[in-house]
């Protein structure tokens, strides 16, 4: 499998992906943290916190999938999607919100320790990507070229989704 990767796109692969992440991941965080400090029911600040999230960074994500399929960038091609996408980052928005209030809630002094803090965050972006990731496909499935667009019962495939969201969770729990 790996004579079979082509350095060059690898290459720039990773250059737009890095510099994509760079910015969305530390952009949800940062809003997460500021909406942290409004006095919101943590499902309305999760909501508040995907929508901002996916609203601003949409274009940026819809550039890095449109330059990595070799597929032309139009303006209005950068919010393609939008309604599956700000879905899945609002249910992400409110999981995170929500675990994290409730794991905080079970143990507050524990919750303070880095031992705390790493178990709370590991387990409530664990829990954020795996119930948030069906909005993953079907967003997949919307950004399909329309003249190879395959029917939902194909485009859907178990195994895939189960591991894609596995590794997915797993990459971002770990890193954040």
């Amino acid at each position: 499998a790996i004579r079979e990767l082509d350095g060059d796109k690898v290459k720039a692969f990773l250059q737009t992906t890095l510099s994509t992440n760079f910015i969305k991941f530390p952009f949800f965080e940062a809003t997460n943290v500021i909406m942290s400090g409004v006095d919101l029911d943590p499902f309305l600040r999760g909501t508040v916190t995907g929508a901002v999230f996916c609203t601003t960074t949409l274009p940026i994500t819809n550039y890095r999938f449109r330059k990595s399929m070799s597929m032309p960038i139009t303006a209005s091609s950068l919010y393609q999607a939008y309604l599956p996408t700000v879905l899945r980052d609002i249910i992400y928005g409110i999981v995170r919100n929500s675990v994290m209030s409730r794991m905080v809630s079970l143990n507050p002094e524990w919750a303070r320790t880095s031992g705390g803090r790493f178990v709370n965050m590991f387990s409530t972006v664990m829990a954020a990507c795996v119930i948030s990731a069906p909005g993953n496909e079907l967003r997949g499935y919307c950004l399909q070229d329309p003249s190879k667009a395959l029917p939902f019962m194909d485009f859907f495939k178990p195994e895939k989704f189960i591991r894609s969201t596995s590794v997915g969770a797993l990459i971002m729990s770990v890193s954040l």
